[in-house]
């Protein structure tokens, strides 16, 4: 089939056209890209003066567009929407491209018709925010609350649907991009949403008062910025927007709070250019106005979730900054961010904000977009790509600079502090990635089992353990978060002036966590970190959530008897159910993780996975999927709570398992383990139930027995000691379980 070098016939779909908002200056900009498409919608009920942005277009809409009370009530008629999107007949077009935050995107296409959506986001209120939706409209009980539940239930099977017609996902964030990959299970680029920058003029003098402005709905949080500058009296705040919550926000306000309610366009951008900062408490998808805020000249006091880690510079150099975040929606969270604000050791320059804002400029927008479309366009026609790569996508967070420098004592004297600030940067390693070990065992798997052929094992590699020597807190904190040489500065001065501890600072100014402090000074004084592992299932994971307890010795003695032999995988195994088999072999892999190792833990058990339950994990199909030659969505999981530790699941229980486990793939798969991790430790299925545990044992070349004091049958253990010496498995100890 001839297929044309640009798309010359084009179609635009977007939801519905009734003003001039963010979704729709999109729609503006595409239209510039392309002048010559056709556009199309569910509704349009644009009036004669709001039309300009459509250059003379009239859309070609639906029968929504014709039933009665549409013109107040169309989205009373969202159940119909679906239906009606698929009616637009859009056969005689090259290139589609919706515009989709609810039902464009589901359009028919046909196999030749490339189909490109910029995505606002999976709908909302079908997916993560159900719940919110329902709540805040006051249908989360009842029969309308039950039609609604049905109604999204429906949405979201045709939603899932219809992502299968998209060629090509281009969201306005990678926080969308995240959630596309959530729902959609696609990869999506990124493309942050054109702002009008031209229409807000910089201005570098700025007057002593904090700005917020939104639409007065309950995600916006204004209530909550109000109070938080209700408690800080010597500091002024003025409030500009109307809404639901306005009441709440009158009711709020103290007299150092001026609500003016909604304003012009000119009078808010006035305001936005004259205030110290702007205050953005929602977590928005991408958020335009903290940007325009940027783009008079004026840093941002954000909420650090969702677009607000794109759109604001909030970490990293301070040369760069252009805000502040805070890591939590409530009084106490702004008020640090504000007084860290107030702290900065040098003011944030308007000149640096302007320059981001410009980054999102309209032009900014059409370039990136037609590029995405343009390599799309290529892959769809098998046209080799431009020979020169486009400029990446918009930014997100600026990476920090990572050179250290020795942290000064927090006594020091401010002449002190100034000295070692200048001393010479010593280089940080990056933070290891997740490993990769899927291409490798592909392209080893073969569909042919060849039973008990099993490879020579490596050679064993020397052990390598990483030591935590004195260093200061914030030094080790670096190896934890990505903090620049700005960061550590800008801890210093907070920690001087509100008469904090080094940590504590740092958690004030959202640059690290409690957990991180935590375990920085668990490496600082070489003990180990008690964490909060409530939420996990109860696996009884003692290691972590007792350390200094008896348990926790035992595994650490254990793991130094392990140390002194082969550095080879690991099986777990135990004669019948009830053992302790699995935890053992969970707490003996967080052992190695907290002594520095990166460990990965292998649920072996094909039979009756259990790891997904002991550390509190959504069920995924990994270790079942690589064995049958298929690519797994994400090979490991890994939790913030268990640094250096993976965990490798089943998935589904396959038919096969033996099988499965007999072939050489299985110790393809150990071998690429091995090589990108330091110890592999792989639990097993009761030996007594089948031969599993033994051809596990057999390919890994080591083994742990595990027996519990007074149940386990002696007979049965002696059984598997003999059983295994006939294998090619090194018995590394028995272990009698007392718990």
């Amino acid at each position: 089939m001839f297929s044309p070098s640009r798309p010359e016939r084009v179609a635009i779909v977007h939801e519905w056209l009734v003003n001039h908002a963010g979704s729709e200056k999109v729609v503006e900009q595409l239209l510039q890209i392309y002048p010559q498409a056709d556009l199309y919608a569910v509704v349009d009920f644009l009036g004669p003066g709001e039309r300009g942005f459509l250059g003379g277009r009239v859309a070609r809409t639906t029968f929504i567009q014709r039933l009665p009370g549409a013109r107040k009530r169309f989205r009373h008629y969202l159940p119909l929407m679906p239906l009606a999107v698929e009616q637009h007949d859009l056969s005689g077009y090259d290139l589609i491209v919706s515009s989709s935050h609810a039902v464009a995107k589901g359009v028919l296409t046909g196999p030749d018709q490339l189909h490109v959506c910029y995505i606002h986001s999976p709908i909302r209120y079908a997916w993560d925010m159900q719940h919110q939706y329902l709540r805040e409209s006051g249908m989360d009980s009842g029969l309308k609350g039950a039609f609604a539940r049905a109604m999204l239930h429906y949405m979201r099977l045709w939603d899932s649907r219809t992502a299968a017609g998209v060629d090509r996902f281009v969201a306005n964030s990678a926080f969308i991009g995240r959630r596309v990959r959530k729902v959609y299970r696609r990869e999506a680029g990124v493309v942050h949403p054109p702002v009008d920058v031209a229409r807000f003029a910089l201005r570098a003098d700025k007057e002593d008062f904090y700005l917020t402005a939104s639409r007065m709905v309950p995600y916006k949080r204004m209530p909550m910025i109000v109070e938080a500058f209700a408690r800080m009296p010597q500091r002024r705040l003025v409030v500009i927007g109307d809404g639901p919550d306005m009441d709440k926000v009158r009711a709020t306000a103290g007299p150092n709070v001026t609500v003016l309610g909604f304003q012009d366009d000119a009078t808010l951008v006035d305001h936005m250019q004259r205030a110290r900062a702007f205050v953005f408490a929602a977590e928005e998808d991408f958020g335009i106005t903290p940007v325009e805020a940027q783009a008079c000249g004026t840093p941002v006091i954000a909420y650090g979730r969702g677009g607000s880690l794109e759109t604001v510079r909030g970490r990293g150099d301070p040369a760069q900054r252009t805000g502040v975040f805070f890591d939590a929606q409530t009084p106490e969270a702004l008020i640090a961010a504000v007084e860290a604000f107030e702290a900065l050791p040098a003011p944030i320059a308007p000149e640096t904000c302007r320059r981001h804002a410009e980054d999102f400029a309209p032009e900014r927008f059409r370039e990136r977009f037609a590029a995405e479309v343009e390599r799309a366009w290529a892959a769809f026609h098998g046209e080799p790509a431009a020979a020169t790569a486009p400029e990446p996508v918009a930014r997100a967070i600026s990476r920090p600079d990572l050179s250290l420098i020795p942290m000064p004592d927090a006594s020091a004297s401010p002449a002190t502090v100034a000295a070692a600030s200048t001393a010479a940067p010593v280089s940080m390693p990056p933070a290891p990635a997740e490993p990769d070990i899927v291409p490798a065992v592909l392209a080893a798997w073969q569909p042919r089992p060849d039973p008990m052929a099993l490879p020579p094992q490596p050679a064993p590699t020397t052990a390598v353990v990483s030591a935590h020597p004195a260093r200061p807190i914030g030094e080790l904190l670096r190896t934890l978060r990505p903090l620049s040489d700005g960061d550590i500065a800008h801890i210093l001065v907070v920690q001087r002036r509100m008469g904090l501890r080094f940590g504590e600072a740092a958690v004030a100014l959202d640059l690290a966590s409690q957990a991180d402090v935590l375990r920085a000074l668990s490496m600082q004084f070489n003990y180990p970190c008690a964490l909060d592992l409530s939420r996990f299932g109860a696996g009884g994971l003692v290691v972590a959530t007792d350390p200094h307890g008896a348990q926790a010795e035992a595994f650490r003695e254990l793991r130094s008897r392990i140390l002194a032999g082969p550095r080879v995988p690991l099986a777990v195994l135990s004669p019948d159910r009830g053992d302790g088999r699995t935890h053992v072999a969970a707490n003996l892999a967080i052992t190695f993780s907290q002594l520095g190792e990166r460990t990965v833990l292998v649920d072996g058990n094909l039979r009756a996975p259990a790891l997904h339950r002991v550390f509190g994990l959504k069920e995924r199909a990994s270790l079942a999927d690589l064995l049958n030659g298929r690519r797994p969505a994400r090979p490991f999981d890994r939790s913030a709570e268990l640094p250096g530790l993976f965990v490798m699941q089943v998935g589904a229980p396959p038919p096969n398992p033996l099988e499965l486990l007999q072939q050489p793939l299985f110790a393809v798969l150990l071998r690429e383990l091995q090589r990108e991790f330091d110890r592999v430790i792989v639990d097993t299925p009761p030996a007594r139930d089948s031969a599993d545990a033994r051809v596990i044992a057999a390919t890994c070349g080591q083994a742990v027995l595990v027996g519990r004091n007074g149940r386990t049958d002696a007979r049965a253990m002696n059984l598997l000691v003999e059983r295994l010496r006939r294998t090619r498995a090194d018995i590394a100890g028995v272990v009698l379980n007392a718990y």
